[in-house]
């Protein structure tokens, strides 16, 4: 009987580390199960420390985003203006009003002006041409009863010219233009009008 005591408890033993389990003293309570951590999750800290609370990745865009790189490259002050932002969510990039521009992109010296330019007496043209303005006035009826504007819409009235003060789309919709000006074209013809002093970059008369 005595020779089959160290067979039992090394068989024993064996079925305890087999089982991946570990026997607990008398008296003690079991170790509370683990977890499952969702995909992504960091690995949990030693005993000691509290583990990190669990953030799932941010969810990714639920469409294309345009981009306006290129673009910023040199208009940077337009990289988180209003209405640029809130276009290119809908993946409306500059080159949908102003037109590729490649060789206004491409002249470091900035003398070449965009393909399109407006106006802003002519600029809700250029608006109309995406955003429907019969949606536009219907849009307004069904913000009337909201009490969380601190102004109500009235595209019809702006539409209509009567209001003295909010004449063009961008008077509510985003500042979107320079204030600081090197170079200035007439925006019907292109032909540059004015330009500061800095020194060109390319000379005049290449050879």
């Amino acid at each position: 009987m005595r020779s089959l005591l160290p067979a039992l408890l090394i068989a024993g033993s064996t079925i305890t580390l087999l089982s991946g389990q570990q026997a607990n003293p008398p008296g003690r309570p079991p170790p509370p199960p683990v977890q499952a951590q969702p995909p992504g999750a960091p690995a949990s800290l030693p005993a000691a420390g509290a583990p990190p609370p669990y953030e799932p990745p941010p969810a990714p865009p639920t469409g294309p985003i345009a981009d306006n790189s290129r673009c910023f490259v040199c208009h940077a002050n337009y990289e988180d203006e209003a209405l640029s932002l809130t276009h290119a969510k809908a993946n409306v990039g500059c080159i949908r009003c102003h037109g590729l521009s490649s060789p206004h992109s491409t002249d470091e010296d900035g003398l070449t002006a965009p393909d399109r330019m407006f106006r802003k007496e002519t600029l809700r043209l250029n608006c109309l041409t995406c955003h429907d303005w019969v949606k536009l006035i219907a849009s307004d009826k069904t913000k009337a009863g909201r009490t969380d504007l601190p102004e109500k819409p009235d595209h019809q009235a702006v539409l209509e010219g009567r209001v003295p003060d909010k004449r063009f789309c961008t008077d509510c919709h985003g500042e979107h233009r320079m204030y600081y000006r090197t170079r200035a074209w007439n925006k019907r013809s292109g032909l540059l009008t004015a330009k500061d002093g800095t020194p060109r970059m390319l000379p005049a008369n290449p050879r």
